[in-house]
């Protein structure tokens, strides 16, 4: 079994211990193209369903408040894996860095919950019906960088790592200890700055604007 039997209530879900070896599985996120920071991409006004919420640095989750990608969380427990690790192709404002992959953060996951019954309830849009579970991801540690500061996700790196192909946001790429302790080593080297990339996806929401106003 991938999840012992203590229960932790947070945020509304009922969290499980998760125990998994130090393994980890880097998948894709679309980054913001008016952002230096490689923040997530923020919706425009009238497409917020449209654009995942993920991966969600505010609260150091995966899988609470969109539910794409199903099949990829649910491969993640039932391998026991432990880090969850975030590339994107650099679509910001620092032109040096456009169109380069790079792995900006990770998760260390320690708690998973099923989420199953809250999408169904909550969102229009849910590719969780036919899942006997719809697992969601907690971390215990979440590290987020700078672009400059980031992993780069060479050619020579996916060959390393035995991926092929193109990166789509449905790919997922396995990876041993050592060639997880490698990235993730890398990056906790590096200052981290959740903080900011939460600072900056909140100011680039549609009803940031609105919303000061209304406060004045």
């Amino acid at each position: 079994m991938a999840v012992e039997s203590t229960m932790v209530s947070a945020g509304g879900f009922a969290w499980q211990d998760y125990r998994a070896s130090n393994t980890g599985m880097a998948i894709l996120y679309g980054s913001d193209p008016i952002s230096e920071l490689p923040i997530r991409e923020v919706p425009e006004a009238g497409r917020q369903s449209e654009v995942e919420s993920e991966p969600n640095y505010e609260t150091g989750t995966f899988g609470c408040y969109s539910c794409a990608r199903t099949k990829i969380r649910s491969t993640f427990v039932k391998s026991k894996i432990r880090y969850l690790m975030f590339i994107t192709k650099y679509a910001g404002t620092l032109e040096d860095y456009q169109g380069r992959y790079f792995v900006t953060g990770f998760y260390r996951i320690t708690k998973t919950a099923d989420v199953k019954r809250h999408h169904i309830r909550t969102y229009a849009e849910y590719s969780c019906l036919d899942e006997k579970v719809c697992y969601a991801l907690r971390a215990e540690e979440s590290r987020f960088v700078a672009v400059a500061d980031a992993f780069e996700v060479t050619p020579q790196a996916l060959k390393e790592w035995g991926f092929s192909g193109r990166l789509t946001r449905q790919s997922r790429i396995l990876m041993n200890e050592e060639q997880t302790a490698k990235v993730v080593d890398y990056l906790r080297g590096k200052a981290d700055i959740r903080a900011e990339y939460v600072e900056e996806t909140a100011r680039l929401q549609p009803n940031a604007d609105e919303e000061d106003e209304d406060e004045e």
